[in-house]
């Protein structure tokens, strides 16, 4: 995908406070994504109040970086009334993109603020081609790619909708157990949708197994009560063949996390993604062996994780794809 690695290349992280945004941008950060307390996926994160988000917005473009604001929650008919009274002053301080489940929604964004991009977010589950092209035929100017998508069906969609729209991957983070987006877990067992932006993470809890109406390991929870939960994802060995696949974003999972969490990751991808574009460029660089990839999985390990890491690109399903014990 060497014809590809003129463009440019992006490292986006997220921020759930503008502390964190002062940790992405000082660790590299290419692009901030970031919601509020209504219409985002993350309601819970901390950079509820709108001055915050002014404020971080302010911060962003005075770096010269790009801000995406976070809308990606379903709507309901009675919130598409009040949208833009949010929004407006947002946009005004310089939102560069919206990243948007919602088709109807996206439709408005896009016959009212012109100059904002819109990014299809993971929360659409597009998993084709043919999806990509419709919502490409349709406005959106990139797509964030389900994370469930192998390295090889990545290279067969960007083979088909050639250099027409961008492709964004996730590469570092939280998994879900469901497709994201498509689980009412959360709904049905604490009254809170993971598609309103508010789930209580169920697929985190120990379970009993029930087998034959008796209780596997029910005397001994060390068992493997961890069964719905996924590992976190780390894609620190996949950037080159994701780069060469043809995606040009690269997303930390995260707008939960503290400011380290969020420097910390951020540094570690920056280096390792400023090393391949260098090396493409045929710029002489320092080469990362086994023992300094290694260093630094351990580093990202400590920083959070959740038993662990693994990530779909090269491997789709499996037992040690779950967390199933508890954390040491």
């Amino acid at each position: 995908m060497d014809k590809h690695i003129n463009s440019n290349i992006e490292l986006l992280s997220p921020a759930g406070s503008f502390e964190c945004v002062k940790a992405a941008i000082s660790a590299g950060a290419d692009a901030i994504y970031m919601g509020g307390d209504r219409y985002s996926a993350r309601a819970y994160a901390k950079s509820a109040e709108e001055n915050k988000i002014i404020d971080s917005i302010r911060y962003v473009k005075q770096n010269g970086k790009r801000f995406y604001l976070t809308v990606n929650t379903l709507f309901k008919q009675k919130e598409l009334e009040e949208i833009f009274l949010y929004l407006d002053p947002l946009v005004t301080e310089g939102v560069d993109a919206f990243i948007v489940q919602d088709l109807g929604v996206a439709m408005m964004l896009k016959d009212r603020y012109k100059d904002v991009k819109l990014h299809a977010s993971t929360q659409m589950t597009i998993t084709s081609s043919k999806a990509i092209k419709l919502v490409r035929d349709l406005g959106f100017d990139k797509v964030v790619l389900a994370r469930e998508l192998s390295l090889r069906e990545i290279k067969e969609i960007r083979k088909e909708v050639k250099d027409t729209i961008e492709l964004e991957a996730f590469v570092h983070g939280s998994m879900c157990y469901s497709y994201s987006g498509a689980c009412l877990m959360s709904s049905f067992i604490g009254g809170e949708s993971g598609n309103r932006g508010r789930c209580k993470g169920p697929c985190r809890l120990p379970y009993k197994t029930i087998v034959a109406n008796k209780s596997v390991g029910a005397k001994h929870r060390e068992l493997a009560p961890y069964i719905l939960s996924m590992k976190d994802m780390c894609a620190l060995r996949n950037l080159k063949a994701l780069i060469d696949a043809g995606v040009t974003s690269f997303k930390i999972e995260g707008r939960m996390r503290k400011p380290d969490y969020v420097e910390g990751v951020t540094r570690i991808y920056k280096k390792y993604i400023d090393n391949i574009i260098a090396e493409k460029n045929g710029n002489i660089v320092a080469k990362h062996g086994e023992s300094d990839i290694e260093k630094d999985e351990q580093y990202l390990l400590k920083l959070y994780n959740k038993g662990g890491f693994t990530n779909y690109y090269e491997k789709h399903n499996g037992i040690d794809m779950i967390q199933r014990y508890e954390r040491k």
